[in-house]
């Protein structure tokens, strides 16, 4: 038997844990002299007394006594159920408080049946047997309700979203369900809308189901909700859950509008009137929001779940799958007419996976502008595209490739901006190393499928060419640009102005770098034109368009373009890269 090295107790052969003191126990044995000095030892230690009372209480009085033994009937334990269980006294039908009064036949952290009734920790996981409390369901056994009808639904899926069961014991004509305590917390409000259709999406497939068989869900508190570690929320209780008798047209629309009702708490959705001008009207149009088919549900338009899952499934389809684009790029750098070096950095990288015959793409894309002269500014530049590929490679993108992975903008947007903010962090820890005020603008595009998400931090620009059109996505954080915002000069302006190389944000200028971040939904004939300054201003957005819109290979335009900025005087190192989208 193996003797524990912390409180002297004797556990069983298989035990890894003491069942008196919970210390893990070794794998090595006491040796035969060491056991048979302990047991002679405990075999002739007197029995201890219980020490005698000290002071000038004196014995209790009569009606000392009297008072303690009524203490102690006050604190009999009350009846159990089914032999097992504390219910508080008088407990009523539905939710109650139960305490599990032999917590010894299933530890409640590993589940382990091999403990015994005088053990305190378990012998497999050291955890402590004391008397645990779950909330609970109390119910006729003749028709079950609430989490005690949980029991009854052996569907995967549907048990997947609601609560996890414990333990369910009938005594007499009552059924007595106990929740299973996950140990997460509900879910955090507001959630963001991906989230808030991941969750939705789920609970109207439960109630397809549940309706299909005669149930209903009833009411469900943001509260009710944990967070399901792949997305997706399970229900923590369901008092409501119940057998519907009649009417069951009546039920399914009460649980379609409390759904609604929870998918609004959970975004923080206010229902308002809006007034949208006709283009804002046709774009609304366009974009199906979760706003859009919660409005829908309440005026009616959804007859029953199954058709309301199956619009929450396309809208989160359309965040999180995106739409596989191929990818056909060319880049390309020159060191202009005027500079005698190349200050300016790109980088350019795909990424395709098709895997059981569903392809998928994704692009990194960067050009960033050196400043602080040679042997800084070129250094800057390339510090920043390192640093900032650095993260998307090793965080994201040996991630995305997973065959469960799924797009989140938001988490694209974050990435985005963390990988510029590295950028930043290399470029000032360099910089302080060499002693000089090195920085650099930067730009990027972090493409997954038909989504673009764009970062910027100073005059570099990123242009969505579509129709025939560029469309500026980035916006210039210099001088130029606030005087342009603020009416004092035009557009045009910004091309001849004496202080148009004055730039008021870039990397390495500070810790704290502000970052701008895009997103774009791109289609098959767009593409993307990431450039520095020293294109844009010699060669214009007109003339870009013009080179764009030839049928040539990405590589062939980017050559040309830069060309043509170096024809029209090449005053600055020169970047360019072009995505096509097919």
């Amino acid at each position: 038997m193996p003797v524990c090295e912390a409180c002297g107790s004797e556990n069983r052969p298989d035990a890894r844990f003491c069942q008196r003191c919970a210390a893990p126990l070794g794998r090595s044995a006491l040796r035969e002299a060491d056991r048979a000095w302990l047991a002679a030892s405990l075999a002739a230690a007197p029995r201890a007394d219980p020490p005698a009372a000290t002071g000038d209480t004196g014995p209790l009085t009569a009606a000392a006594a009297h008072g303690a033994e009524e203490e102690s009937m006050d604190q009999s334990p009350p009846s159990l159920f089914a032999g097992r269980y504390a219910l508080p006294a008088g407990a009523a039908l539905g939710p109650v408080i139960a305490v599990d009064t032999e917590p010894w036949r299933r530890c409640w952290a590993c589940g382990s049946g091999a403990n015994e009734p005088d053990e305190a920790f378990c012998i497999d996981c050291g955890a402590s047997l004391e008397h645990r409390s779950y909330h609970a369901t109390l119910a006729p056994s003749a028709a079950p309700a609430g989490a005690a009808l949980v029991a009854t639904i052996d569907d995967q899926a549907a048990r997947a979203v609601l609560p996890d069961l414990w333990d369910q014991v009938q005594d007499g004509e009552h059924t007595l369900t106990l929740l299973g305590e996950s140990g997460h917390t509900p879910v955090a409000v507001p959630l963001d809308e991906t989230a808030a259709l991941a969750v939705g999406l789920g609970l109207a497939r439960l109630l397809a189901f549940l309706h299909a068989n005669g149930m209903a869900l009833g009411a469900v508190a943001p509260t009710d909700l944990e967070p399901l570690p792949g997305g997706g929320a399970r229900l923590r209780d369901v008092p409501q859950l119940r057998r519907v008798a009649d009417d069951m047209a009546a039920a399914i629309r009460a649980d379609l509008l409390a759904l609604a009702e929870l998918l609004e708490q959970l975004t923080a959705t206010p229902r308002t009137t809006q007034r949208l001008s006709e283009d804002e009207a046709a774009s609304a149009a366009q974009e199906v929001a979760l706003a859009t088919v919660l409005r829908e549900v309440r005026t009616g338009t959804y007859a029953d779940a199954a058709s309301l899952a199956a619009t929450l499934d396309t809208l989160l389809a359309e965040r999180t799958r995106p739409v596989p684009l191929r990818q056909v790029v060319g880049a390309h750098t020159d060191t202009g007419i005027v500079r005698e070096h190349n200050e300016d950095s790109l980088l350019t990288l795909q990424l395709s996976l098709v895997n059981n015959n569903q392809p998928q793409t994704w692009g990194v894309y960067i050009v960033s502008d050196g400043m602080g002269g040679h042997a800084a500014g070129e250094v800057a530049s390339g510090l920043a595209v390192r640093g900032a590929a650095d993260l998307i490679l090793s965080e994201y993108l040996a991630r995305a490739v997973q065959p469960d992975a799924s797009f989140s903008e938001e988490e694209a947007r974050t990435l985005v901006e963390r990988a510029v903010r590295r950028a930043n962090e290399a470029i000032i820890a360099e910089g302080r190393a060499q002693d000089n005020d090195m920085g650099a603008t930067f730009t990027m595009a972090l493409v997954v499928g038909d989504r673009a998400v764009v970062g910027n931090v100073g005059d570099s620009r990123t242009y969505l060419y579509r129709d025939g059109k560029l469309h500026r996505i980035s916006k210039d954080h210099s001088l130029v640009q606030r005087l342009v915002d603020l009416g004092q000069i035009s557009d045009e302006d910004v091309y001849s102005h004496p202080q148009r190389n004055a730039v008021l944000r870039s990397l390495g200028d500070r810790a704290a770098v502000e970052v701008d971040i895009f997103s774009e939904r791109l289609r098959a004939g767009d593409a993307l034109l990431l450039c520095s300054d020293g294109q844009w201003e010699m060669t214009r957005d007109a003339e870009m368009e013009r080179f764009l819109a030839r049928d040539e290979h990405p590589q062939a335009i980017c050559e040309a373009l830069v060309a043509a900025a170096n024809q029209a005087g090449g005053e600055d190192n020169i970047a360019v890269v072009l995505v096509r989208f097919a």
